[in-house]
């Protein structure tokens, strides 16, 4: 028997998101709160939430330079 081309589903994400910088020893991010007042966060309260889940993990760094202006030669 074929499978269905239709499925419907319902997906539900609970997501934290802290853009800052990670502590030396990886369990700190200090980060900028709304106020410009720099705070701290453990790795640990950050993913609280998630104890005794299944998680799907990422981290990321974004680096960005400036492109060389191009001479009109």
């Amino acid at each position: 028997m074929a499978k269905s081309q239709l499925t419907k589903t319902r997906v539900i994400t609970d997501k934290v998101a802290v853009k800052g910088m990670l502590s030396d020893d990886g369990t700190v991010i200090t980060y900028t709160d709304e106020n410009k007042i720099e705070q701290d966060i453990t790795i640990a309260e950050c993913l609280k939430v998630f104890a005794g889940k299944p998680i799907d993990f990422s981290v990321s760094i974004k680096s960005e330079d400036e492109l060389p202006e191009e001479d009109d030669e």
